[in-house]
């Protein structure tokens, strides 16, 4: 029996997206919106700034609504904004900062994130996705000392949750031969797991 560690993305890290968000600013320049009497559609105001956020690193749906907004200095609008990874949703306030002609310039500054769904008390349940070839990895050098050589192993094409007392079967193959193991998740504390591999 083989026991061995590694380490993961920690969980929720995606989630983290728009949180990080919280009271940051950008600008961004635009031109050839379409104006009618002084006004900018709010759509308008939106598409720019989802450029702002995503030159923060985060891809957000953002929606100012079907309505338009004064063009002028300091006219602002409140917006809502999904990240589009996680599902995590947010408050936008987009404020026209400059104008130049046609040109204008905004400011985005993102409120606290909440959660898709409310939060209930529940036991907490661990888990992760791990990819296929990243547990094929950790199994083969779980089994390269008994094996005399570093075996090409083979755990499937699908992503594997990582949870105690997952058991996923492997095929591996070395010039002796080949055969199966069994790898169980002994451990998991939410960043690392350690794995138990015997063999079939």
């Amino acid at each position: 029996m083989h026991r061995t560690s590694f380490r993961l993305v920690p969980v929720g890290l995606a989630a983290a997206a728009v949180l990080a968000l919280a009271g940051c600013a950008g600008s961004i320049d635009t031109s050839g919106a379409e104006r009618v009497d002084g006004t900018i559609p709010a759509a308008d105001l939106a598409l720019a700034a989802e450029g702002v956020v995503l030159e923060q690193g985060f891809t957000v749906d953002i929606d100012c609504g079907t309505g338009t907004v004064p063009f002028e200095v300091g006219a602002a609008v409140e917006c809502t904004g999904v990240e589009e990874s996680s599902g995590a949703t947010g408050g936008y306030t987009v404020t026209i900062t400059e104008i130049e002609g046609s040109d204008y310039r905004i400011e985005v500054v993102g409120s606290e994130a909440e959660p898709t769904e409310p939060t209930e008390p529940s036991e907490p349940t661990e888990s992760a996705l791990e990819s296929a070839s990243a547990f094929a990895d950790l199994t083969a050098q779980a089994i390269t000392d008994s094996l005399g050589e570093v075996p090409l192993v083979n755990c499937g094409e699908q992503d594997i949750e990582i949870f105690v007392g997952q058991e996923v079967r492997c095929a591996y193959e070395t010039s002796a031969g080949s055969g199966f193991v069994i790898a169980t998740v002994t451990e998991f504390d939410g960043s690392s797991y350690a794995i138990e591999v015997v063999e079939e």
